[in-house]
């Protein structure tokens, strides 16, 4: 045998070795990404731990598509393989980042009828607070407010005292519009409520949901605004996990990233029973009105409850948003837990978080809710 055939054969042999080890790397990070996806029907009462799986799906998502630039570079014949672990995840991604390039057109939303857009802005005010070293100014958050002429405002975290929600409150109510509000929730609106509150969360409860029917040019529709069981993540736990991961200290990680689990763990837990209580509440009236739900759930597209109501009501951001869309931006945790859902009869557009206001520690997310002909 000569030194050339030799040398090409060892040359064969090595590509064989990296191919199946990058193919099995590549297999174990779409069935790793699938089990994320699959964790989201696991209720966190019954298993808190592995419910949180789905937190990490960005990772192995992010993963998944490196694969693609590696098969380019080793053996191009595999890069089906990245590809697909998208597309049994195809729903699920989408969820994560959805990609709606084309908004609503003049002439569909001429088509549709009963109301014009309804412009809703959903916002965690986090108690109108100041905070210069993270950015908060509950002024600022006010204004922005203020000028966003919503028709419908659900605001979360929200007090009902303070001389920055008295003036805010001063305001809109000169504008016309009327406002309810149950333990930190607020709604504003712009068309006018009807009777009591359907449904407002025990008392007992340290979030959960309110809901009111609006009439909307004659259109009886339920409003649902909910901020569900936080994190329970103290602003000292997020920053040494923060500072931690920018020292790049792996023992500190370690260490803070059990804490924070824990804490996920347990308010996970508690978030489930509110959201089957939120889904039982959008159940009984689903054949009764047009439903909008919005607020702080507290969960990224890929857990129990985010997916448990966009069984029953249709995600905006998933239907007319582009992007990540990251609402809650600290150090070490972008990520998007603010939603607004509505039914099938309604169609959304031009949804969007904005990100150049930094006045609080949510960004606020707008979008237009139209009805559908019939």
């Amino acid at each position: 045998m000569s030194k050339d055939s030799a040398n090409s054969k060892v040359k064969h042999g090595i590509h064989i070795i990296l191919v199946s080890s990058f193919a099995g790397a590549n297999l174990a990070t779409i069935v790793l990404m699938l089990g994320c996806c699959l964790s989201t029907y696991l209720s966190p009462e019954l298993h808190p731990r592995l419910s949180q799986a789905g937190l990490l799906f960005p990772v192995f998502l992010a993963i998944d598509l490196m694969f693609v630039i590696v098969w380019l570079l080793t053996s191009w014949k595999w890069i089906l393989l990245p590809i697909l672990g998208v597309c049994c995840c195809w729903g699920f991604v989408w969820d994560y980042f959805p990609m709606n390039i084309r908004q609503l057109t003049h002439a569909q939303v001429d088509s549709m009828v009963s109301y014009e857009g309804i412009h809703l802005l959903s916002y965690n005010v986090a108690g109108f607070a100041n905070d210069s070293a993270n950015g908060m100014n509950g002024s600022k958050t006010a204004e922005y407010i203020y000028h966003s002429n919503a028709a419908i405002i659900c605001l979360q975290e929200c007090p009902q005292s303070g001389t920055v929600y008295k003036t805010l409150s001063a305001q809109l109510d000169s504008m016309g519009y009327e406002t309810r509000a149950h333990k930190g929730l607020n709604v504003f609106s712009k068309y006018p409520f009807i009777g009591d509150a359907v449904y407002k969360s025990p008392a007992s409860c340290s979030n959960g949901s309110m809901a009111w029917l609006i009439n909307i040019k004659g259109d009886t529709v339920l409003v649902i605004n909910n901020h569900l069981q936080s994190n329970c993540i103290s602003s000292e736990e997020k920053m040494i996990y923060g500072k931690a991961i920018d020292e790049y200290n792996e023992e500190q990680i370690k260490a803070s990233g059990k804490i924070l689990l824990h804490r996920l763990t347990q308010a996970a837990s508690g978030r489930a029973a509110q959201t089957d209580s939120l889904c039982n509440l959008i159940r009984s009236n689903l054949t009764k009105y047009s439903i909008i739900s919005a607020g702080d759930m507290n969960d990224t597209p890929i857990s129990y409850t985010y997916q448990r109501v966009s069984k029953l009501l249709k995600c905006a951001y998933a239907e007319s948003g582009i992007g990540l869309g990251i609402s809650f931006n600290r150090k070490g945790f972008p990520i998007r837990i603010d939603h607004v859902f509505v039914s099938n009869d309604l169609k959304t557009g031009s949804t969007y978080i904005d990100s150049n206001i930094h006045s609080s520690d949510h960004r606020p997310l707008q979008t237009h809710i139209f009805k559908s002909a019939k």
